[in-house]
């Protein structure tokens, strides 16, 4: 397990400094948890006005229009890896795990999961992904599960309004890799991850 302050994560992104704790506190006392699996909120409306959300929308999307959403839930699988055609910014509301991987670990169309690097996240932590990052549902690192905050530019995630040619692009702006034991593999998303599907233990 890798830090998400080392060295090696400079390849997949950074980590903003900041005070995060209004998203934090939206995401604790207001975002609700699933029973079970993972529970995801393209766009939250009620995040609109959260300052801190009002700033990032600025400093890192230039005023373009964005999605405030999240992802809450008790994933420990890799299951599957996208990426987007921009960044993607996550504020950590739980201490949780970002399984990532590179553009230059797909080979022929093909993500080998030993390629997948495994970096620890503490609550209060903003991280934004650079633009074509592998990744997917953050890992739970308790029973509890964990909670994200999901920036991303507005769009990103809404159903395709038809086929598309490339049997990757599985939702607007979001390429998706699916290991064959996902349920995504089950629904016709394009098999592209070997190996393991990795499980995070705590």
């Amino acid at each position: 397990m890798l830090e998400i302050e080392s060295e090696d994560f400079k390849k997949y992104g950074y980590v903003l400094r900041g005070d995060y704790s209004d998203v934090v506190s939206f995401l604790l006392e207001k975002s609700p948890m699933p029973k079970e699996n993972n529970l995801y909120v393209r766009d939250d409306e009620a995040m609109r006005d959260i300052p801190t959300l009002v700033e990032l929308k600025e400093r890192i999307f230039g005023l373009s229009e964005t999605e405030n959403g999240y992802c809450n839930g008790y994933n420990s699988k890799l299951n599957c890896l996208e990426y987007h055609a921009s960044v993607e910014v996550d504020i950590a509301a739980t201490d949780l795990v970002l399984l990532l991987a590179l553009p230059k670990d797909i080979k022929d169309g093909v993500i080998d999961s030993k390629d997948v690097k495994a970096f620890y996240v503490k609550k209060g932590t903003c991280v934004v992904l650079n633009p074509f990052t592998l990744h997917f549902s953050p890992c739970k690192v308790s029973d509890d599960g964990f909670k994200c905050a999901i920036i991303l530019p507005m769009g990103t995630n809404r159903d395709l309004p038809f086929a598309p040619k490339d049997k990757k692009l599985w939702k607007e702006n979001k390429w998706l890799f699916a290991h064959e034991n996902s349920k995504q593999a089950s629904l016709g998303a394009y098999v592209g991850i070997i190996g393991d599907n990795i499980e995070v233990n705590y």
